[in-house]
């Protein structure tokens, strides 16, 4: 009790969110991963991901698990930006493992299972240092040695940022036709339950043209996209370094495979 004589209440700290909450929401803190070029960040996650298709050893598992360590703690991550992972995903693991077992590929599995832990979150880092309006300049840069062979790099940049950008409202889109659903009687019978997954995706797949259908009229009404804007990029030194050490995730496994 206090002065005043009523209860404290203890305040309850903000519990994680799954994947959807987490996903694309850029960190309000600065850090040196924020001060990188796009085009840094998404160079090294194909270089890395590359070499990691060349080589699966134990090696190149410990070389991109110190690349991502590097990307933690250079882009300040708290750990509750982590995404809460629901429990039948670790049983789903853990009997995936027994049957990788028996199977006499428990190695394999358990390399292969690293592997995806690490680029995942690589790529929620990126995504959580990256400002998504530098998406397309950077996209446009990189691809700008196709444009010798007349390709629009333009158009394709404006729409894979567009496309980046509308995925968390895909994600809002769902949850409201999953929402709907679950308000609906429930039939146990198969061929009901089949019915309603065939339901729930026609529904997240109408949702999704009349969204696009959308946002493409209001771009035609504004006159187009437009070029993206490359004068804003800078490359540092930072990028360099960066650039040094996941060459040398990427190429010194391999030497010493």
């Amino acid at each position: 009790m206090s002065a005043t004589g009523k209860p404290r209440v203890r305040a309850r700290p903000a519990r994680r969110g799954g994947f959807g909450a987490v996903l694309l929401r850029r960190l309000p803190n600065d850090s040196s991963m924020k001060h990188l070029w796009v085009g840094t960040k998404l160079v090294g996650l194909m270089a890395l991901t590359l070499a990691t298709a060349l080589n699966t050893s134990w090696a190149q598992v410990i070389a991109v698990a110190v690349v991502a360590s590097a990307a933690v703690i250079a882009g300040r991550v708290p750990w509750r930006a982590s995404p809460r992972i629901p429990r039948w995903f670790w049983l789903s693991l853990a009997v995936g493992f027994v049957f990788a077992l028996i199977g006499g590929g428990a190695d394999a599995y358990v390399r292969f299972l690293c592997f995806t832990v690490l680029f995942v979150a690589l790529s929620l880092v990126i995504a959580w240092t990256t400002e998504l309006a530098e998406l397309a300049p950077a996209l446009s840069t990189l691809g700008a040695p196709l444009r010798r062979l007349r390709v629009p790099v333009d158009e394709w940049a404006v729409t894979a940022a567009l496309s980046v950008r509308c995925l968390p409202l895909m994600l809002e889109e769902c949850r409201i036709v999953l929402a709907a659903r679950r308000q609906r009687p429930v039939d146990r019978h198969p061929a009901a339950m089949v019915r309603a997954v065939i339901d729930v995706v026609t529904a997240c797949m109408v949702a999704a043209v009349r969204r696009g259908s959308d946002l493409g009229e209001v771009i035609a009404l504004r006159g187009g996209p437009g070029p993206p804007d490359r004068s804003a990029q800078r490359f540092s030194y930072r990028d360099v370094v960066a650039l040094a050490l996941v060459a040398g995730a990427s190429v010194v496994p391999a030497l010493a495979a």
